[in-house]
This record gives structure tokens, C-alpha cells and sequence, in this order.
């Protein structure tokens, strides 16, 4: 969509209040696209490492593996509660999943976390 579309679009008080707006942001093309695409695999990332365990789990298991029952008593918080994070993460290849016996271990796909990092600092380039 066009600023001058988006404009068209503003009541007459906010029509006049963007034009003094416009001159003063130096804003001169008035038929420039404004890109509103987005990267929903982005998206899902940023919201999965938005929340504060999810984030933290990453940290954790960066450079090394560890199983489930040692990442619940480091964060202090119910196993059933960090599987069900480790799943989301896992879903979209953020973790590596090591089964040893009955356990479970996790350690932070890197190489995927930094793709998403690239694939952010690209829509803001």
C-alpha cells in the first residue's frame, strides 16, 4: 500500500496533522510502498524466544547437552513444564534431542537460531 492511499484513508483532522508531519520527516514520495510482508517462520521464531523460559533453555543448553530433569531444577520449574517448551523448540529445530535410556537430552541448534538471527537482520536491512 501507498502512503497517499494510507493517507486518503485518515479523517481530515489527522489528513492535515500528517501533512505538517510529512515536510518535517522529510517524507517526499508520496507513491513509495510501505512494505508490510512478513516472514511468518520469523515470526514463530521471535514469539517462541520471547518467552522468558524458552530463552532461557537456549542459553542453557548452548554449548552442551543436558536432560530435562537437570534443566527443570536449574530454572526451577516443573518438567512437565520445560517438555512442553522443549517440544516448541523442537518443532522448529531450534534443539537437538539426544534419547540415552529413559532420558532425554537437549542442546541448542546454533546453526538454525543463527539462521533466523540472519533472516531478521535481513528484513531490516
Amino acid at each position: 500500500m501507498k502512503i497517499r492511499d494510507l493517507i486518503e484513508k485518515l479523517n481530515e483532522k489527522q489528513k492535515r496533522t500528517v501533512k505538517r508531519c510529512l515536510q518535517s520527516c522529510e517524507i517526499i514520495d508520496l507513491d513509495e510502498e510501505v512494505g508490510i510482508e512478513t516472514n511468518e517462520k520469523l515470526l514463530r521464531f521471535l514469539k517462541l524466544i520471547s518467552n522468558p523460559i524458552r530463552y532461557k533453555i537456549l542459553k542453557m543448553v548452548k554449548n552442551r547437552w543436558m536432560c530435562v530433569c537437570l534443566i527443570s531444577q536449574a530454572l526451577e520449574e516443573d518438567q512437565t513444564l520445560i517438555s512442553h517448551h522443549l517440544r516448541s523448540l523442537k518443532d522448529m529445530n531450534l534443539v537437538y534431542e539426544r534419547r540415552e535410556g529413559k532420558l532425554k537430552f537437549y542442546r541448542t541448534n546454533l546453526e538454525e537460531v543463527r539462521k533466523y538471527i540472519k533472516l531478521l537482520e535481513a528484513e531490516f536491512s
